[in-house]
């Protein structure tokens, strides 16, 4: 049987980080809203986290709008692809999030799994 990816998890999530800094690299050369948080001095200490947890918590927002969570009206019918557009986007903040708290895909994964296991026990303990 052949396998889609020669990618392990591991590498997958590498990969998305090499790519983000690249794209975070270029930006830097560009003239647009989103290159403006790295092309000044940061406006109070933790302004590019603050700008992108904004962005992320917007986009989250954008994918909750494809659903129909408003119950009080006629819905539509939700598209797959959108909500995955969305998501793609969150990604994009959480992984650029991740190179500005200095989480590197090895120390995110880790960091992940300790609070995974903290989890676990909060659900087994009624949390």
């Amino acid at each position: 049987m052949a396998r889609k990816s020669q990618l392990s998890e591991e590498d997958k999530l590498e990969l998305l980080f090499r790519k983000q800094l690249k794209l975070t690299r270029q930006m830097r050369n560009m003239e647009n809203k989103m290159s403006s948080i790295y092309k000044r001095k940061e406006l109070f200490r933790g302004y590019r986290i603050f700008m992108l947890s904004s962005a992320l918590i917007h986009e989250a927002i954008e994918l909750q709008r494809e659903t129909n969570w408003k119950w009080w009206k006629r819905g539509s019918n939700m598209s797959i692809e959108n909500c995955q557009q969305e998501l793609i986007d969150i990604l994009h903040f959480v992984i650029q999030l991740s190179i500005e708290l200095k989480l590197n895909p090895t120390t995110l994964v880790e960091k992940y799994s300790l609070k995974h296991v903290e989890n676990i026990s909060r659900q087994k303990r009624g949390y």
